[in-house]
């Protein structure tokens, strides 16, 4: 035990460990007010958190051979859940709008889950919720039965309270989806008494993902899962994809960082570009094995198995320039093994392959050029370094625009201000994100433009009648399973009420009591 200074002498108490980490802390004081009627504060509970990403770099495809680059944000969601002694559950939502708002779940274990023990079917889930308007549930739901399909959850013996409260900035681009399944799995596997020991973060990731795509249609880049489950605070996550996935965390020097730029613009045809990108070339893939084949070479998984230089020495013959829909289901539409991108196919549309397919070769090529500059910058601190990282994110933005025709009016606007700022005022290089699909946007500036940064994304979102409130985040946050879990006592009976403010202004606490 030790005893905590710095406060009146009428409030001092004893610490025992743990003591609530301070990322805890917003959480810690939102529950005191808003969940008091909800959950026991003076009774031992579970508190999860898993932050957001940033994607710095990496193919809008996570197929073999593909690498990418991301960086955990210090913006997390939470969640905080307390078994009870009966089997009713009450799940409180604290949630954007888009999400469901403030809501409250209400029914028993048995409404969940089956007498046997496995949840209830899909249909019949979905229906409960659709009777009572809880569409946000099947996020819940998509978290729990990601668990049971990869053999992580145990069936509750009793029933919970939950509460789920998220700190990611609203919009799209920041890996909300991701956060909001890892937090959510991790407070169902406290709850059935699985030990942290026994937490396997590629496994919770792994369930993140299948539960999504099952339940809610939607799919998930692994690469965001791991992020929340496994990032490290002051580092980005390097993964190369394959059977095994490949991780490295790579630090990331206090003197730079990877800033997150939201511009808040409408998307508009974002989803779409990106999603006809995806499907170009895997059309474009279709043609490299299909002439792989005939002459008996080894075929490939993903664009990211062909190096720039195989590319260029012959491959990308194999490949047209383009093709119209119909001519290339002429060819295909009768292979089985093509026939998942041949449903998606538009006979009357033009496929742009060979620059597709060019970019998801050479994105990987950036990633790893990235890796290694930011590792020689954290061995020398010389700028130089920093200027060739910034070149990979140019690279990569320029390629967006002219091998896939993924671009932003507003975007190109900001970026050409970014660059007229240039490597002397320590801004050395940008990219859009999420290939369009968001008005994020990634940022590699040296520690000392950190205030040039706020004050260009503010005077140009403010002047900008596109954009809605900008905002710049810099800052990162452990993983949610290699952090993000506390068990413990919020306000223990008895605490003097100083003590308690003491708490709210940064003063850590778990399980007090009065010396």
């Amino acid at each position: 035990m030790r005893k905590a200074r710095g406060l009146p002498r009428s409030s001092r108490f004893f610490v025992p460990e743990p003591a609530l980490p301070a990322s805890f802390l917003p959480f810690a004081a939102l529950l005191s007010g808003e969940a008091g009627g909800l959950l026991q504060l003076d009774k031992p509970l579970w508190l999860t958190q898993a932050p957001g990403r940033l994607e710095i770099i990496g193919n809008i495809v996570e197929g073999p051979g593909t690498s990418t680059l991301t960086q955990p944000l210090a913006r997390s969601v939470y969640c905080a859940v307390q078994n009870r002694d009966d089997r009713k559950i009450r799940i409180r939502s604290l949630l954007p709008e888009r999400w469901g708002g403030s809501r409250l779940w209400e029914a028993d274990v048995d409404t969940l889950y089956t007498k046997k023990g496995p949840p209830r079917s899909l249909a019949v889930l979905e229906q409960v919720f659709e009777e009572t308007g809880d569409h946000w549930m099947k996020r819940v739901v998509a978290a729990m039965l990601g668990l049971r399909r990869t053999r992580q959850l145990n069936t509750p013996k009793t029933g919970f309270d939950m509460v789920i409260w998220s700190r990611v900035p609203e919009g799209v681009g920041f890996g909300e989806r991701a956060a909001f399944g890892v937090a959510v799995a991790l407070a169902f596997k406290a709850s059935t008494g699985l030990a942290k020991k026994r937490v396997d973060g590629v496994q919770v990731a792994r369930a993140v993902v299948q539960g999504a795509l099952e339940v809610l249609g939607e799919e998930i880049p692994m690469t965001d899962a791991l992020t929340s489950a496994l990032g490290r605070r002051d580092c980005a996550l390097s993964v190369e994809h394959g059977i095994d996935l490949e991780m490295q965390w790579i630090p990331v020097p206090p003197q730079c960082s990877f800033a997150a730029v939201d511009l808040g613009y409408d998307l508009g045809r974002g989803v779409e570009a990106r999603d006809k990108v995806r499907l170009t070339t895997d059309m474009a893939l279709a043609h490299l094995n299909s002439a792989l084949r005939k002459e008996k070479k080894q075929l490939f998984g993903s664009w990211g198995q062909v190096l720039p230089t195989e590319f260029e020495e012959g491959l990308r013959d194999h490949v047209p320039a383009s093709q119209s829909g119909s001519d290339w289901l002429t060819l295909f539409k009768r292979r089985k093994e093509f026939a998942g991108p041949a449903h998606l196919v538009d006979p009357e549309m033009s496929y742009r392959m060979r620059a597709n397919s060019e970019h998801l070769c050479r994105e990987s090529g950036r990633v790893r050029r990235l890796v290694s500059n930011i590792n020689e910058y954290s061995r020398t601190l010389r700028e130089t370094f920093l200027g060739e990282g910034g070149r990979c994110l140019l690279s990569s933005h320029r390629s967006l625009q002219e091998k896939c025709g993924i671009s932003h009016e507003v975007a190109d606007e900001f970026m050409s201000l970014f660059q007229k700022g240039g490597r002397q005022e320590g801004l050395f290089g940008a990219r859009l994100t999420m290939a369009g699909t968001s008005s994020v946007l990634v940022a590699l500036v040296h520690q000392s433009a950190r205030p040039q940064l706020r004050d260009l994304v503010t005077d140009f979102t403010s002047k900008h009648p596109a954009c809605k409130k900008g905002q710049v985040l810099i800052g990162t946050q452990d993983g949610g399973v290699l952090r993000g879990w506390w068990e413990g006592v919020l306000e223990p009976a008895g605490q003097p009420e100083e003590a308690v403010s003491a708490e709210a202004a940064g003063v850590p606490l778990a399980r007090s009591r009065k010396k």
